[in-house]
């Protein structure tokens, strides 16, 4: 039959382990995790790219509507200009004139209004490149990183079947009543920790979970290792 110091070295080695089994749950968690967070950068800039797209387009239907207007304009100066002959007056003819002025004039603002369009589609172009190069860069960074992130839960599932191999091996050897007594403490903490090992100042005894101070007579009981020891504070169980 073992002893309570060897019930009690089992225990750390169970906790050992509980701690290890508890950080690979957490880690396997969060790596899909990171996996979602890059996806959903992709969609971002996919997001972006349909902005752009739409932007685009209603910059080429907007400089169509202006070639359209710029063509009816330059039809109407030549309709006037052709009539400039028939007149029969010379105030139809100044009439004339002075329209043919004021739609050669809006021929030069639509013009200019049709090279700046022509202008800013060179820019979105240029954006749209710039756009293209991050969703590549993107898709090559998350197709890496996905690996790297495969390949770590693969590791870490293998890795905690081995652990939970040795947890039953361990689970098996140590006695029936220490053993519910360090699950029931467990599952009272928030940080899994059922067992601590005691540890010394120059005013005393502290226990490793609380950092509370540990009354002399309690020990005493620890180091006469007849009985498994709670602390008095955080009720965990106490170890050298």
């Amino acid at each position: 039959m073992s002893t309570i110091k060897e019930e009690l070295e089992k225990l750390l080695e169970l906790q050992e382990i509980d701690n290890k089994l508890q950080d690979i749950k957490i880690l396997l968690k969060e790596l899909p995790e990171e996996i979602k967070a890059i996806e959903k950068g992709g969609i971002t800039l996919q997001n972006e790219m349909e902005e752009f797209k739409k932007t685009f387009m209603h910059m080429k239907i907007e400089r169509r509507q202006k070639e359209t207007e710029h063509k009816a304009v330059e039809d109407q100066i030549k309709n006037l200009q052709s009539k400039l002959y028939e007149v029969k007056t010379n105030k139809e003819y100044q009439a004339l004139q002075e329209e043919i002025k004021n739609l050669t004039q809006k021929l030069s603002s639509l013009e200019d209004e049709i090279l700046g369009h022509m202008e800013k589609e060179e820019l979105l172009k240029e954006k749209e490149k710039d756009i293209l190069k991050k969703i590549e860069e993107h898709k090559n960074m998350k197709n890496e990183k996905q690996k790297v992130i495969e390949e770590k839960i693969n590791q870490l599932e293998q890795e905690r079947n081995d652990l939970q191999k040795k947890r039953e091996e361990c689970v098996s050897g140590i006695d029936k009543l220490i053993l519910e007594l360090y699950i029931r403490v467990k599952k009272s903490k928030k940080d899994g920790v059922a067992i601590s090992r005691i540890t010394q100042d120059s005013s005393g005894c502290i226990c490793g979970g609380c950092y509370v101070y540990i009354p002399g007579y309690l020990i005493e009981k620890v180091k006469r290792k007849t009985e498994a020891v709670q602390c008095e504070n955080c009720g965990r169980i106490l170890s050298e």
